[in-house]
């Protein structure tokens, strides 16, 4: 896990260079959906979020989805909280998708996971909201999921960015809860660069051990 963190302060480096080189660059015609990576510099510590949402060429309806979160405080050595889930995803209807892949936590490990997610996706507004499963055992968790991403246009090249995401996590066999989180971002867009200010408050286990983070966030929307 030390390692892991380590490379994602290296990918955090790496994003300088495509900020720079955003402001001069000619505009491309952009192809599928980007790359969303997120990396958030707080008082408490530090947090990262990595998005591919990606359709396989020539399979109709068939895609690959996975969400990569790391978070650790600056005074941690070796971060436990990480969250990586890999799946396949088939849609259903416009905007329905369902889910079936893995999910990996250091507390939980390897554990199957499938879910069924509802995203509606225009220029302004993004919506998703999406219950999961993971692991189909006795220790089995039920989880929610929402978030809400607004960006109205000021001109051409600029937006007003804003983003509220939620998740909630509780065992099945008892109810408890296992895992919360609220992330919060305001700030402004340049084309595929989003920055400004950002709050994460996380919630751990059935005594709910909270972890606070307030901080400026960074956000590029990669295209291949």
């Amino acid at each position: 896990m030390e390692k892991l963190f380590k490379q994602s302060a290296f990918v955090t480096l790496l994003i300088s260079p495509v900020i720079l080189s955003a402001q001069t660059a000619p505009v491309e015609q952009k192809q599928g959906s980007p790359v969303i990576m997120e990396v958030l510099a707080g008082n408490n510590g530090y947090a990262s979020q990595m998005i591919i949402n990606k359709e396989f060429r020539d399979i109709s309806r068939l895609g690959f989805f996975s969400v990569t979160n790391i978070s650790s405080k600056w005074s941690e050595k070796l971060s436990q909280d990480a969250m990586n889930q890999v799946n396949l995803k088939f849609d259903v209807l416009k905007g329905v998708s369902v889910f079936g892949g893995v999910h990996y936590t250091p507390v939980t490990g390897l554990r199957p996971t499938t879910a069924l997610m509802y995203a509606k996706v225009s220029e302004i507004l993004v919506f998703m909201v999406s219950p999961r499963l993971i692991g189909f055992d006795e220790g089995s968790i039920i989880e929610g999921f929402a978030m809400v991403e607004y960006k109205p246009a000021i001109n051409d090249v600029w937006r007003v960015y804003s983003r509220a995401q939620g998740l909630y996590d509780q065992t099945i066999s008892d109810g408890r809860h296992a895992r919360s989180y609220l992330m919060l971002r305001a700030g402004l867009s340049y084309r595929d660069l989003s920055f400004g200010l950002g709050s994460n408050w996380d919630a751990f286990g059935p005594e709910k051990i909270t972890k606070e983070n307030y901080g400026a966030f960074l956000s590029v929307n990669m295209f291949n």
